[in-house]
This record gives structure tokens, C-alpha cells and sequence, in this order.
């Protein structure tokens, strides 16, 4: 208890850390009336247990402050997650794992709750579980790197591939395709238990296996696949750069394996580039073109985006998956629901989705700013600047360092100018958020006159 009141004074980029550290407070003073009235050895374990469990709570507490979690990643994300779900709270901290993560804290907070609180005490803590709770985890090494962070939009795709994947769990046609994967699974077992002496007891335990393999594995597809689609509409070529740089140094053609089943990073990268096709990217690229301001950086973008075009018309991966007839099984069934998968994704974001129109309008201004060693956070008339969208304030700095060039000296980007760039995109993120919660909060402020 001792540690969460030091924690309590902590400076957090949100309020939801502070929140949490109330509920924590509220549940152990609520816990320790339960201890008291413990009735046997076994309950006084069980609770015993439980305080030493809660103890990740203050690891993820420890490392959500500002010295540890930048606050414009944060501020951007909630403003991302609460246009796509009101209301919520965000907590993020770093991991020692390169790993990206968002975890339902909220349904972990209430069902301590609902185990652990007696029924009449359960009231006092509906404010803490009322509204969603997410917890986001990034790779520490990557905390000043708000480019690499643009992967976040593949994790907002999460609870999105979960609802389609539930939804057309409802659906008669998916439903009617499950006989016909049944057939296909049957036949490949006789294939492979051909001139054997297997009973029908074990052809059916392997049938069953099989089965539920290709199940986990067209599942696990759709929910990357769908997931790096959420990507690409919340934060355009940014969350392809991101991808990219992330896949680079792995096996692009990796076979699903059996302890986590993800699609090969060729094929992510293939569809990626595929929709930015489809949502016109490239020719919005082409448009600014001949701006004197960004031409440079458009045909670095243009070269690097064609060699990522030749890098996926190599079709290893699809030869691999072929080879392996589970494998071929659950991905030709999972191409058959992709494209439905891709347009419930569309309407799912419609309030966040990349607005490439204004976007690449403002990405001009913005490189003349990063020339000058200014945050790319707003264009116009200096006397009358113009906020920008700090999904353009990304893409331009992703621009620049594509390009890697010093504008001042025509040299190769150092580490630590890289490093600068880095402050710069995260500097802009945070005053365009700081800047429209501002206005916003100006126009909801009573005139005058007005009654009170």
C-alpha cells in the first residue's frame, strides 16, 4: 500500500494511471475487511496469492510515468481509441521485449471486483469499471521513436478483427463452408493414412486435429490480416513504413508454425501495399510531386515503395503455404472471407480513417518546417497558422527519413539527427493535440450573456 501512495504522485501523461492507483487504494482498504473476516486457512492463501499477483500493477504503474512512457504516444492513442470508443482510458508503458500490445484492463479490474468485493460493497467502484480501460505495452528501445509507433494502428485493428470474426461466426454462409473444409480435411487423412492400419477411432482423433489446426490457423490470418488493413486506414504509408522496418530483419516468407500461426510477413506487406493502391496513396504521392518544397522526398517514397512492389511479386510464401495441404486448406478458405473482412474493417473506422485528401495538402508546408528544424505541427500563414492532422506530422517525418539526408549539408542522416527527428514528430503530435483540445474546449465555453 505503501508503494501505490508514492506512486499516487507520480506525473502520468493521462489521468487513468492516478484512477487506477484510486481503485487499488479502494480495493485493498475493501480486501482487508475481507481478511479479517476470513474464515479458513485456505481463503487466507487464496487472498495471500491474490496481493502478490496485483503486484504487476505497480510494474506497469512504475514505468507509466512521463519519464518512462512519452506523453504525446499517449495523448495520441486515447485520442485515437476514444473516437472509436468513447469514453475510454489509456495507460501505456514500456517493455524490456520488442513487442506492441493493447490489453482490456478494464475487464480484468472488474472481475476483481465481481470475485473479491461483497456484493453491497460492489457500487463504490462502478466509476473505475464503468468505461473501457486499455493497457498499451511498446518496446522500450523503440520509447523516443514515435515512427515506429505508427504500428499501433495494427493493434487498434485487434478488437476489430475479433468482431468480424464473431460476427461471421453468426453467419449462415460461413457456417454452410465448415462441411465442405470437413470433406477436404477427410480426404486428406485417408490421403495420409493410405496402406495404414488406423481404426476408425483414430482417424476421427486425427481428423479431429486437423480440423481444429486449419481452424486456428485461417483464424489467426484474419486477425493479423485484418488487423494490419486497420493499420494502414487509421495511419496511411506510415503504418506500411513501420511494418517494413519491423519485418525487415525476420523471414519474410516464415510458414505459420504451430506456436503462434501469424501469416507470412511477405503476405502482410503484399496486401498493405495492395489497399494503399486501392485507396489511391501512390497517385496522392504523384500530386505533390512537383512541389518544389517535398519533390525530393516524393521520389524516394515513390523508389522505396517500388521496391517493396518487387520484394512482394515473389511469391515464396504462397509456394510454401501450397506445399503444406493444411496449411493451403485453411488459407484458401481464409481468402474467401478476406475482402468481406476488409470492408467490415473500413466501416469500423470510419471515424478515424486516414484522410489523405488534407493530409498530403499539408505535407508541403510541413517539410519546409523540418527543413528548418521546426516541429512539423502546423502550415499556413505564420499570423494564422493552420493545425495540421498529427497523421501528416508522422508521414512527413517518415518521409524525411526515408530520404536521410541532411537538407543544410547534403550528408547522411547521423544517429543523433535521426534521434532529433524523432523529438521533432513528437513534439508536433503533442502540440496539435494540446492545440485542438484548446479550441475544443473554447467552444464549449459559455459566451456572456449566456445563462448560467
Amino acid at each position: 500500500m505503501q508503494r501505490i501512495d508514492e506512486l499516487s504522485v507520480s506525473d502520468y501523461p493521462t489521468t487513468t494511471p492516478n484512477q487506477i492507483i484510486c481503485f487499488l487504494q479502494d480495493f485493498l482498504a475493501r480486501l482487508d475487511e475481507v481478511i479479517g473476516k476470513a474464515g479458513s486457512e485456505d481463503k487466507l492463501k487464496m487472498l495471500n496469492s491474490l496481493i502478490r499477483e496485483l503486484g504487476i500493477f505497480l510494474e506497469w504503474l512504475d514505468n507509466a510515468h512521463t519519464e518512462q512512457t512519452p506523453r504525446g504516444l499517449v495523448q495520441l492513442l486515447k485520442d485515437l481509441i476514444d473516437q472509436m470508443t468513447p469514453d475510454s482510458r489509456v495507460i501505456a508503458r514500456p517493455l524490456a521485449q520488442y513487442n506492441y500490445t493493447i490489453f482490456d484492463l478494464g475487464q480484468l479490474l472488474k472481475k476483481l471486483v465481481d470475485d473479491f468485493i461483497p456484493h453491497s460493497q460492489q457500487a463504490g467502484f462502478q466509476e473505475y469499471i464503468t468505461s473501457p480501460i486499455k493497457l498499451i505495452s511498446f518496446p522500450r528501445i523503440e520509447r523516443d521513436n514515435m515512427l515506429a509507433h505508427a504500428i499501433f494502428g495494427h493493434e487498434l485493428g485487434h478488437p476489430i478483427a475479433d468482431e468480424y470474426l464473431k460476427k461471421e461466426g453468426n453467419d449462415t454462409a460461413h457456417k454452410a463452408t465448415h462441411a465442405v473444409i470437413q470433406k477436404q480435411v477427410a480426404e486428406l487423412v485417408s490421403q495420409t493414412l493410405s496402406g495404414s492400419n488406423a481404426d476408425d477411432a483414430q482417424k476421427l482423433a486425427l481428423t479431429t486435429q486437423v480440423f481444429n489446426i486449419i481452424l486456428q490457423v485461417r483464424k489467426r490470418a484474419l486477425e493479423e490480416l485484418i488487423s494490419d488493413v486497420v493499420g494502414i486506414l487509421i495511419f496511411g504509408p506510415s503504418a506500411f513504413f513501420a511494418c517494413h522496418a519491423m519485418f525487415w530483419n525476420g523471414n519474410l516468407d516464415a510458414k505459420p508454425r504451430n506456436d503462434t500461426w501469424y501469416p507470412p510477413p511477405r503476405m502482410r506487406l503484399r496486401l498493405m501495399l495492395h489497399l494503399m493502391d486501392e485507396l489511391d496513396i501512390p497517385m496522392k504521392f504523384s500530386q505533390i510531386a512537383g512541389e518544389q518544397d517535398i519533390s525530393l522526398y516524393v521520389a524516394i517514397v515513390n523508389e522505396f515503395l517500388e521496391e517493396s512492389r518487387k520484394l512482394v511479386d515473389i511469391k515464396n510464401d504462397q509456394t510454401a503455404i501450397n506445399s503444406d495441404p493444411q496449411l493451403k486448406i485453411a488459407y484458401d478458405w481464409m481468402n474467401l472471407s478476406l475482402e468481406n473482412a476488409i470492408e467490415y474493417a473500413k466501416s469500423s473506422v470510419s471515424a478515424v480513417i486516414f484522410q489523405s485528401e488534407m493530409i498530403f495538402s499539408q505535407l508541403p508546408g510541413l517539410m519546409r518546417r523540418l527543413e528548418l528544424g521546426v516541429p512539423p505541427n502546423e502550415v499556413g500563414d505564420p499570423q494564422n497558422p493552420q493545425t495540421v492532422d498529427y497523421r501528416a506530422s508522422l508521414l512527413v517525418a517518415w518521409m524525411f527519413k526515408l530520404r536521410g539526408v541532411n537538407p543544410d549539408t547534403g550528408e547522411v542522416l547521423s544517429n543523433d539527427e535521426v534521434n532529433r527527428l524523432y523529438k521533432k514528430a513528437l513534439t508536433a503530435i503533442e502540440y496539435v493535440i494540446l492545440q485542438n483540445k484548446y479550441t475544443s474546449d473554447l467552444l464549449q465555453e459559455p459566451k456572456a450573456g449566456d445563462s448560467a
